[in-house]
């Protein structure tokens, strides 16, 4: 499936901005800035080629950084991300999702909030990685990875129950 239909468009275009021009301004307890991006990668669909997913990833998190000043940060994280995809889904849902092919695929609430912190646990560490890029400062990386993570995971689980194209 490499077709792009006006919502996934529309849902790319979103994302950018709203991390932009809101996330990217808000820093709570002085530094805390929530990422949402990683929305991308949860409502790709499941029957989506890696590849198209893995181009769309780099394409967000590229923009996102030169409109950052992030240093491509958010396009490897995200690129990793959607590579680590599959293994993802199979370790939220199940080997079931390896034979589900439709399009969306119908977990529980449970899943769904699972496979975004799955998600955005890969995304910050490999972020905060590259940020730092100093293997020695592991304890900073974690530390930076588990202020930001609860924060953001509290934005993107609401923003993926209340904009879920599932039905209810």
């Amino acid at each position: 499936m490499t077709d792009f239909s006006p919502l996934a468009v529309l849902r790319f275009l979103a994302l950018f901005a709203v991390q932009v021009f809101i996330f990217n301004q808000i820093h709570w307890f002085g530094s805390v800035s929530p990422m949402v991006l990683v929305l991308f990668l949860y409502w790709t669909p499941i029957d989506r080629d890696i590849l198209i997913t893995m181009i769309g990833a780099f394409a967000l998190g590229l923009i996102t950084d030169v409109a950052s000043d992030t240093m491509a940060f958010h396009a490897i994280s995200l690129t990793v991300g959607a590579y680590l995809r599959p293994s993802i889904l199979r370790l939220s849902y199940g080997s079931s999702v390896s034979f589900h092919t439709d399009s969306q695929f119908s977990g529980t609430l449970g899943q769904n909030l699972l496979y975004l912190f799955y998600l955005l646990l890969i995304h910050h560490l490999l972020f905060f990685t590259v940020e730092i890029f100093e293997l020695s400062s592991a304890f900073v990386i974690l530390t930076k990875t588990a202020i930001h993570l609860p924060f953001s995971f509290l934005i993107v689980a609401l923003i993926a129950i209340l904009f879920s194209s599932q039905k209810r």
